[in-house]
């Protein structure tokens, strides 16, 4: 057995005796949104109702769209730049574009005081380009004319590099094995080699996707489960093919295991340090790396 692959058999060991018997399905992992390539804070948590993604219509405003409520008809209406307006009204599938009737695909409704929108049909309404990868259950919103960052994407300053990296949603060759999905676990890690921004893992504790990064594309090249128990059908592949330089990727890890933040890194001298933090939003799970 290849060393990186000992590694993770004791990491996956120490986990499953640290953790305990914990059900993946009681676990769900809210959704995160990224607009135009950047993560954004929502004031509620989107979710996912008959299969639509709810998001809170302030997150409209990250999209340069403009909103008002009427407090009395229980209405919203959104306006773009160019003075298109959307009208919807809580409780009801008919809203009107311009004045012109159209039907969506769920209803708006109010979830703890916040007004929840399905993020698709309010986002191409109004041309934008809506994209739900569940493997890290992010939704991806994109203008007609965003391209992703390459000098961000080919920054030397890696953790900005990383964070361009992670800011582009995954595509798949191969269909995703179900297990790897966002609902499956709350916790999950980003792992990758020293100084390295073009190759990364995603982990759910169950799955591991392999992912990397050409031609401003992230492409998952290779997925497979540990089933969480040690020595037990510990790599099968479920996807794709195992790249020849796993052994190089697992130097820094950015965790979220037990509702804590941890990062891993390797030191020049091969030893192994760790420190903890709390992020704001999802992005700056990715942090700077102490300098060796």
């Amino acid at each position: 057995m290849p060393a990186f692959r000992k590694i993770i058999a004791v990491c996956l060991m120490l986990f499953v005796i640290s953790q305990g018997a914990v059900s993946a399905a009681s676990a769900i992992r809210p959704i995160t949104v990224n607009i135009n390539g950047e993560f954004v804070t929502t004031d509620s948590t989107p979710f996912i109702v008959s299969g639509r993604v709810m998001v809170p219509i302030r997150t409209l405003a990250s999209l340069g769209l403009a909103y008002s409520w009427d407090a009395e008809s229980h209405a919203a209406t959104i306006i773009n730049s160019a003075k298109d307006t959307f009208k919807m009204t809580q409780g009801q599938g008919t809203a009107y574009k311009n004045d012109q009737p159209v039907q969506m695909d769920s209803e708006a409704n109010n979830y703890n005081g916040r007004l929840m929108v399905p993020a698709r049909f309010v986002s191409e309404a109004f041309g934008y380009s809506v994209y739900y990868e569940g493997t890290r259950g992010i939704l991806f919103v994109t203008s007609k004319d965003y391209k992703p960052d390459t000098a961000k994407l080919t920054s030397n300053n890696v953790q900005e590099a990383r964070l361009a990296a992670i800011s582009l949603p995954i595509q798949y060759s191969f269909k995703s094995n179900s297990t790897a999905e966002s609902d499956k676990q709350l916790n999950y890690s980003y792992t990758f080699a020293t100084n390295d921004a073009t190759r990364y893992i995603y982990e759910n504790k169950l799955v591991t996707t392999v992912v990397e990064i050409k031609n401003n594309t992230a492409y998952a090249v290779w997925q497979y489960s540990t089933n969480g128990i040690p020595g037990y059908d510990l790599y099968t592949t479920l996807g794709g093919q195992e790249p020849s330089y796993m052994g190089e990727l697992f130097n820094d890890s950015f965790d979220y295991s037990g509702g804590k933040y941890k990062a891993f890194y390797t030191t020049s001298d091969g030893s192994t340090r760790s420190f903890t933090y709390q992020p704001k939003n999802y992005g700056e799970i990715i942090q700077p790396i102490p300098a060796q």
